[in-house]
């Protein structure tokens, strides 16, 4: 029976103990969110933030201008191509793509880096997607045909060279 009482008093202590934690309030100090902004760097150079709050992604047309980290990249591409290292000027372009897929002329520079590289395959299916894109550019499509003629050239594949030679004398 003693025992009994004891395992009831240390009950009730228990129970009183979880009550009274239970009706505590602890004071936690509320903080903002930390403000993180996310910058563009390129070649260790943190580039501005965009002027308008929110970046729409729109197609290009021949007049409108591309962003300024993809002009970057561009003008890295051309550097590296006039040095000779087409693999890094690939890497920028490419880079360039990721930030503006619908970008008919960066498809089209890519195209003629795969081209120097002897890629004949890939150059000639660059510059087709550059022609998907370029609609009304007619002087961006003829140079992506002028590219998939000798590519076509390259491969053996006369049909289809003389194909493209057609568009161009046709135009």
């Amino acid at each position: 029976m003693a025992s009994a009482l004891l395992v009831t008093v240390r009950f009730q202590v228990l129970l009183t103990m979880l009550l009274l934690t239970a009706c505590a309030t602890v004071d936690v100090p509320t903080q903002d969110p930390a403000e993180v902004e996310d910058r563009v760097i390129i070649d260790g150079e943190v580039l501005p933030l965009p002027d308008e709050p929110e970046i729409r992604a729109e197609p290009l047309a021949g007049g409108e201008q591309m962003s300024p980290v993809v002009a970057k990249l561009m003008v890295s591409a051309d550097t590296e191509r006039r040095t000779g290292n087409l693999d890094a000027a690939a890497n920028a372009l490419e880079r360039a793509l990721r930030i503006e897929p619908r970008n008919a002329l960066l498809w089209s520079r890519l195209a003629d880096i795969r081209y120097s590289q002897k890629n004949w395959q890939q150059s000639i299916q660059l510059a087709t997607k550059s022609n998907t894109l370029a609609r009304s550019d007619d002087n961006l499509r003829r140079q992506n045909w002028y590219l998939m003629v000798n590519a076509y050239q390259a491969i053996g594949d006369q049909a289809n060279a003389e194909k493209y030679r057609q568009k161009l004398s046709g135009q």
